[in-house]
């Protein structure tokens, strides 16, 4: 498959709408271990902790009479361990089972009592550590506060956090000298002591890179540390990631070296192995919008010492044949700043329009501090299309830019994130171009969580500034409808049309959507959608299309793949399947 979004839409008779339905996934879940039911004045919170620490799994449906004296001192031993973990050191329990049906049933009344409060937090710093601003935030905004209930995950995670910060921070001599929880179970009250002598804050030493062909100038535009900065293992760890997405190295070890404890530094050795030069890129995948799709491709991760790289690739489908290159240039910082140089021949042939163009151009891409990527860049397009009963070439002379960002909880399976993209492009005929335009499309996601699912919301558009619009090429026009853009609608079905009733494309573009997801399973979700929206030359003209519908979403191992059944809410259309796949932002 491509990196691209995959599409499948087929028109189906009304009549298979309710087989449909009924075969969609329905998940049993089966209980092949005893049940647990908890009562009593537990909180929610309290309750989950003591299932999560009664675990009946491991005994049989209705288990040997031999066993019950066993299992009843086990369940009693693991709820008085929860109930003391979550501050309450009294309880009460009174455990009966139900071994009529089929599978026994445990209840396990629970009375907390009263719960130990937190009368005193004392945390001391000593050493560097105490003009650390990390320490600092720590100590401020710890979760161990005088007058709650004691809570032992916290207090340990308190203690953890301290220790493991000595260790990721460089204090080579520190420890926690003092860690004390003491519990008053006559007056429910706790007492906490932590105390932290840290000592000196050790540094980053030497820093030795071996292993790769590279040039060491490229090698070290990688490390994300300098000698002589005070140890910080988020920068070691930033380090090795920076070379495994670099692309050029299969395996990347860092390792400290003995530390110097009279200069208080510590060498750092890093060991690279440098990927395959050549390789092989391939995929299939289908789709109605564009039918059997095959790619296939070659790509040389290191044409010189200098990290340049070059790809070749074509990829062909019913509607779509394709080949391009690309050769990339890493700049002065190759992580954030790079040099793209591609060219591309496309034949297409849709239901909308025929076009044959080819283009090259280079792209200047940095990835700016605040983590927006800025991509400027200069296209030439040569464009011949048929469009209805309209032929024509262009051939246009392109500068752009374009400003980007992603940003999500999790790249897999984000609960909450968004995506914004704004680019701008324009041509001149005072600039070896066969027409004048400014085109602008901005683009934004956003995804949140919501009743234990996802809201899912899109919003595209499309500005073009142009006297005639016959002179925009197809591939530069807008069109709507099909798995990206309004489901329920063919792909490319909607916009502006002729006196014919063929859709030709317009100058603007509005679309979105608005999607409910919600989880049966760790990997299946359901969701509801709606979109809206339609290509257009004049506000005037804007005719609002909807289409609303169901679908099932399943987590792959390759990313979200979604099936999806729409229809037009608008006008009496025939029910379409969508079948999509990639990343939700």
């Amino acid at each position: 498959m491509t990196d691209k979004d995959q599409g499948l839409t087929v028109k189906l008779p009304t009549g298979w709408i309710a087989v449909l339905l009924l075969l969609l996934p329905l998940v049993v879940l089966a209980r092949d271990e005893p049940t647990l039911v908890i009562t009593g004045n537990a909180s929610d919170a309290v309750t989950d902790n003591l299932r999560a620490l009664i675990n009946l799994k491991g005994y049989n449906c209705q288990p040997p009479k031999a066993q019950y004296g066993l299992i009843r001192r086990q369940i009693l031993k693991n709820a008085r361990e929860g109930l003391q973990a979550m501050g309450f050191y009294e309880g009460q329990f009174d455990l009966h089972a139900d071994m009529s049906g089929s599978c026994a049933k445990v209840f396990l009344d629970v009375q907390t009592g009263p719960p130990v409060i937190i009368s005193e937090v004392d945390i001391r710093l000593r050493g560097e550590a105490d003009q650390d601003p990390h320490f600092r935030r720590l100590v401020s905004e710890h979760e161990l506060r005088v007058g709650e209930r004691l809570q032992h995950d916290k207090y340990t995670r308190l203690k953890r956090n301290l220790q493991q910060s000595l260790i990721n921070r460089g204090y080579m001599e520190g420890s926690l000298t003092h860690h004390r929880l003491n519990v008053d179970t006559q007056r429910h009250t706790a007492s906490i002591l932590l105390e932290v002598e840290s000592g000196p804050r050790y540094h980053f030493g030497n820093v030795e890179v071996t292993g790769s062909s590279l040039n060491a100038r490229l090698i070290d535009a990688y490390v994300q540390f300098e000698e002589g900065q005070p140890y910080d293992s988020k920068r070691v760890l930033e380090t090795q990631q920076a070379y495994l997405g670099a692309g050029y190295f299969s395996a990347a070890r860092i390792e400290k070296g003995t530390v110097d404890t009279e200069t208080r530094t510590i060498p750092i050795s890093i060991t690279l192995s440098d990927s395959h030069r050549w390789s092989l890129l391939t995929g299939i995948g289908f789709s109605t919008d564009t039918g059997p799709r095959v790619r296939l491709g070659i790509e040389n991760r290191r044409v010189n010492s200098h990290g340049h790289r070059f790809r070749a690739e074509t990829q062909l489908s019913e509607v779509e044949q394709g080949a391009g290159a690309s050769y990339q240039i890493p700049l002065s910082d190759p992580l954030r700043e790079r040099l793209d140089l591609h060219t591309s021949y496309i034949n297409e042939d849709t239901e909308s329009n025929t076009n044959e163009r080819w283009m090259t151009g280079a792209d200047y891409i940095v990835e700016m501090n605040n983590k927006w990527v800025s991509t400027l860049s200069l296209e030439y397009l040569r464009e011949t299309w048929q469009i209805a009963d309209e032929v024509d070439q262009a051939e246009l002379v392109m500068p752009g830019y374009q400003l980007s960002r992603i940003k999500a909880n999790d790249p897999v399976y984000p609960t909450f994130g968004w995506r914004l993209s704004g680019k701008l492009r324009v041509a001149h005929q005072g600039l070896s171009s066969t027409a004048s335009f400014a085109q602008f499309t901005p683009s934004g996601k956003l995804l949140f969580p919501l009743l234990g699912g996802r809201i899912l919301t899109r919003l595209d558009l499309g500005y073009t500034e142009i006297n005639d619009i016959s002179e925009l090429p197809a591939s530069l026009r807008f069109f709507a409808g099909g798995d990206s853009s309004i489901r329920g609608f063919g792909y490319e079905s909607l916009g502006p049309e002729d006196d014919k009733g063929d859709v030709i494309g317009g100058r603007h573009m509005a679309t979105g959507s608005l999607e409910y997801d919600h989880p049966i399973t760790e990997k299946w979700h359901v969701a509801v959608f709606t979109d809206a929206g339609n290509a257009f030359n004049d506000i005037e003209d804007y005719e609002l299309r909807h289409s609303a519908g169901a679908g099932i979403r399943w987590r792959s191992p390759l990313g979200p793949i979604r099936l999806d059944l729409a229809r037009a809410i608008d006008e009496n259309r025939n029910w379409r399947v969508h079948l999509s796949m990639g990343p939700d932002l």
